[in-house]
């Protein structure tokens, strides 16, 4: 993964190696939640680093991203230029299909369907992750086991919330909502986590989409 290329990685490479020893049985290359940034967003993880890039598109896929700025409007907190950042939910299946359209390799990206629990979505199902709803698409599945990145579990908590993070299907995601609500819990009580500072962490349920399928 381009994660494991980027300095921020490779500067941690004693702790992730322990972390991935400890989540032996999880492919972090097989996630597919919603820790995924549409696009890239602005994420660049090869070198000189994987931090924003200031919201420059790039060939294609930034006019990919200009696309979903049409579509959903302006979504821009006034005064903060460095959030990349907003609610990347297209509404319907035309509008993924307009945004599609500007992609030089659109199969290089998977479109999924979310939907807030007790809601469900109409696809196939995926399984469930846990985070922020329509904003930052941080996933505490994604910080915590894939890619640690803002508040990674330190060595000692792994005994804990190792077991947890086991019980993950082959999509990287909870089989159920009991499951993904027990991390929730448990996650809310480690004072080395992402605090919810009234943004709440919610459970999500994801699902595959079918770019061809029914409007």
């Amino acid at each position: 993964m381009a994660y494991d290329r980027s300095p921020f990685s490779k500067a941690r490479s004693d702790y992730l190696a322990e972390l991935r020893r400890a989540l032996a049985g999880l492919d972090p290359a097989k996630y597919r939640g919603v820790g995924r940034y549409p696009l890239n967003a602005s994420y660049d993880y090869e070198d000189p680093g994987w931090q924003w890039e200031r919201g420059q598109p790039r060939g294609a896929e930034g006019l990919g991203r200009l696309a979903m700025e049409e579509v959903l409007g302006d979504w821009r907190v006034t005064g903060e230029e460095w959030l990349i950042d907003g609610p990347w939910l297209l509404p319907d299946i035309a509008s993924v299909r307009h945004v599609r359209s500007f992609l030089e390799q659109p199969d290089a990206y998977e479109l999924v369907e979310v939907a807030l629990h007790p809601a469900h979505t109409r696809a196939e199902p995926l399984g469930f992750d846990v985070g922020y709803w329509a904003s930052g698409n941080f996933s505490l599945i994604c910080d915590s086991a894939v890619w640690p990145l803002w508040h990674p579990p330190p060595k000692e908590a792994l005994a804990s919330i190792g077991p947890l993070l086991n019980a993950l299907n082959e999509a990287v995601l909870f089989p159920d909502w009991a499951a993904a609500a027990s991390l929730r819990e448990a996650y809310r009580q480690q004072p080395w986590a992402e605090n919810e500072d009234g943004t709440p962490f919610e459970i999500i349920q994801v699902a595959k989409v079918d770019p061809e399928g029914a409007a």
